[in-house]
């Protein structure tokens, strides 16, 4: 099992990506979503530099994001 340290997630919240996505965010589920977003992305057992390049390539694809979107909402 991977440990997660929101090393990404906690950017997200304070850039409001999560707000404009429309997904509830914030530091009680920031593990979660930082465990779903790597899997989301094909990253769940990179590092987290790694992972968070892969998903700024995510969030700055427009069809992309919107898959991250509804992944995050289901």
């Amino acid at each position: 099992m991977h440990i997660y340290m929101s090393c990404f997630v906690h950017h997200m919240i304070r850039k409001g990506i999560f707000y404009e996505m429309g997904i509830p965010a914030s530091e009680d589920n920031a593990d979660e979503l930082e465990e779903r977003i790597s899997g989301i992305v094909g990253m769940k057992d990179a590092d987290c530099s790694t992972t968070w390049t892969k998903v700024r390539e995510w969030l700055e694809n427009p069809q992309l994001k919107e898959t991250l979107r509804e992944k995050l909402s289901s």
